[in-house]
This record gives structure tokens, sequence and C-alpha cells, in this order.
């Protein structure tokens, strides 16, 4: 999966268009990275990389291109 594919993803998982972020925009900078967003990360990683999202790492997460980097 390409890089488009993957800001695909994250603007579907958030309710934005991909033109509305980079990946070095911060997620405090987003209303839409909320708990409800984090728990469909989780669920979007099991269904698309296979992979149990951990909750540590989505606490650290600071910017897009951390959830980026995530998607394996």
């Amino acid at each position: 999966m390409d890089t488009n594919e993957k800001m695909a993803l994250i603007a579907e998982l958030l309710e934005l268009e991909v033109s509305d972020f980079t990946p070095e925009t911060k997620l405090e900078e987003l209303e839409e990275w909320d708990s409800l967003a984090a728990i469909s990360y989780v669920v979007m990683m099991d269904e698309h990389f296979g992979v149990t999202a951990n909750p540590n790492d989505i606490r650290n997460f600071k910017t897009i291109r951390d959830i980026l980097d995530s998607m394996k």
C-alpha cells in the first residue's frame, strides 16, 4: 500500500478530505482526532493490515506521519 492509499484511509478515518492535512499535521490541531477516531484506527489496522494496534503507541502519536509509519 502506498502513501496516497494510506492518506486516503486516514482521511476516511477522520472524515476529512486528503487535502485537509499533510503528514506533518499535528494531531492536536485536528478536532477529528479524538477517542472515537483512535478506536476507529484500531479497527482499521485490524481490517486493512491484520495488526492489533497497541494503545500505548496510539497515545504517543503526535502527527499524521506517526499514523502513516504505523501502517505496515
